[in-house]
């Protein structure tokens, strides 16, 4: 599915395209894989931030999309779902289970209803 929204798309094809549910994926793998310990703190920060990094550069050449702002607000999609697992915030000890739930179902119900140009 590509990932560009246009004019005519509706409420549920929006949401699909703004919520990266393939890094996210690739993120909850990466986090069933590593051990507890100091070494999971890093490797959490690190694989977030690599993730982050490949979903601009996905996003932006692979999938073509012009419009920065729905680059800007799929990237910040995927920050907040993890935030919503506990990620690399929670080892850092900066995770809040009620904003991680109020902040998942706020952003995740209202993204949808702006419009992106591309």
């Amino acid at each position: 599915m590509p990932r560009a929204i246009t004019k005519s798309a509706d409420y549920t094809s929006k949401l699909l395209k703004l919520i990266p549910a393939d890094f996210i994926a690739g993120y909850l793998a990466i986090d069933n894989t590593l051990p507890s310990g100091q070494f999971r703190k890093w490797g959490l920060t690190i694989a977030t931030s690599v993730l982050l990094l490949l979903l601009f550069v996905t996003l932006r050449y692979l999938h073509r999309i012009k419009s920065w702002p729905q680059i800007l607000v799929t990237c910040v999609s995927f920050v907040i779902w993890i935030y919503s697992v506990g990620g690399p915030f929670n080892e850092w000890d900066i995770y809040q289970r009620a904003v991680a739930g109020v902040a998942l179902i706020l952003w995740t119900f209202i993204l949808p209803m702006f419009e992106f140009k591309s």
